[in-house]
């Protein structure tokens, strides 16, 4: 026998019981100040508890405008990294009473800029986007609704929103200290794809911070993704473009998952990690210390990114007029087994 439907408390159920006009509820529900005595407001959310009342978030979004939901735009699901940031936002925003959205990036321009525009209409309260692309439609697309946006573990630079990044100049410097303090001078760079701020942003400083150590020859592929199979087509081209006696003796790759793939290359070559080719990686993403040589990489600072984050996105829900700014959060060197010096040094 089927139970019979739960008909839901109403607005008017609870005047009924607290003796007052419905209007009256509804300020009193919504904290609206001045307008309700402070004995009849505790009153009526008596009231509202006791009949199990649950207010209705669709009419409440039709009125203001908003949602109280922030979308989590990540441009890859499969990837380690974005699921502690997405945690880490969720956690800090449900905190203030925000539901958190998580929506995947589509590869085609058009269908990037199509996904925001859709996010606006549906009246989400804000974006933040975990991984934007240089001159990203999905960012202009932003801007022209006005959308309160903030990026995260990647920035533009054009100053039209605010960031939190981690600061990629001291990543690869303390990779490249790392690996000239163990004896290396040629050390290659399977850079990230060029379209990305990261990507862009270590491959130039690999490129200065090399020369300025006196390292050569430092040669730069790069993959065009941030995936373990762009990482094998990479590291190909890069064995594939010198003999064998110029081969690089390090490898720095853009993240863990083109190392990751650079590593199959390595031993499908015969080559030996760390005995033939040293391999560091970037963002310390979870179980890169259980493979086999354990990676050394660079931990980006995902909780701070996380938590700095969402509170610069609450304040630009309270502020839409805020300026925006950028705060870059500092990350360090995991010295694990898959470096060590080189076998001539």
């Amino acid at each position: 026998m089927s139970q019979p439907a739960v008909v839901p408390v109403t607005i008017d159920d609870i005047a009924k019981a607290a003796g007052v006009h419905p209007a009256t509820v509804s300020r009193a529900l919504r904290g609206v100040s001045g307008k309700v005595s402070p004995d009849k407001r505790a009153e009526i959310e008596r009231i509202a508890r006791d009949l199990g009342y649950q207010p209705n978030a669709v009419a409440a979004s039709l009125r203001t405008k908003q949602t109280n939901i922030a979308a989590i735009v990540v441009p890859d699901l499969g990837n380690p990294l974005f699921g502690p940031l997405v945690q880490g936002l969720e956690q800090a925003l449900r905190q203030q009473r925000l539901l958190c959205l998580v929506v995947q990036t589509p590869a085609a321009a058009e269908e990037r800029r199509e996904l925001i525009v859709a996010l606006a209409n549906r009246q989400v309260s804000g974006l933040l986007i975990l991984a934007a692309e240089c001159d990203d439609p999905m960012l202009e697309a932003a801007r022209q609704r006005a959308l309160p946006t903030v990026l995260i573990n990647r920035g533009t630079g054009d100053r039209h929103f605010s960031s939190v990044v981690s600061d990629d100049r001291e990543s690869v410097r303390l990779v490249l200290e790392h690996l000239a303090g163990l004896g290396h001078r040629a050390v290659a760079h399977v850079a990230g794809p060029a379209v990305s701020s990261t990507g862009r942003a270590r491959r130039e400083a690999f490129v200065e911070m090399s020369r300025a150590l006196g390292l050569g020859p430092c040669p730069v592929v790069e993959a065009k993704a941030f995936t373990r199979a762009a990482g094998q087509a990479a590291t190909m081209q890069l064995l594939d473009s010198g003999a064998q006696g110029s081969l690089p003796t390090a490898i720095f790759a853009a993240n863990d998952l083109i190392a990751l793939g650079t590593l199959d290359v390595l031993r499908q070559r015969g080559l030996s990690v760390p005995r033939d080719v040293s391999l560091v990686g970037h963002n310390d993403m979870p179980l890169v210390d259980l493979i086999d040589p354990p990676l050394t990489t660079v931990r980006v600072p995902v909780e701070g990114m996380s938590a700095q984050g969402a509170a610069l996105f609450l304040e630009h829900l309270r502020d839409p007029a805020l300026a925006p700014s950028t705060r870059v959060l500092m990350p360090e060197l995991v010295v694990r087994s898959s470096t060590a010096a080189p076998t001539a040094a």
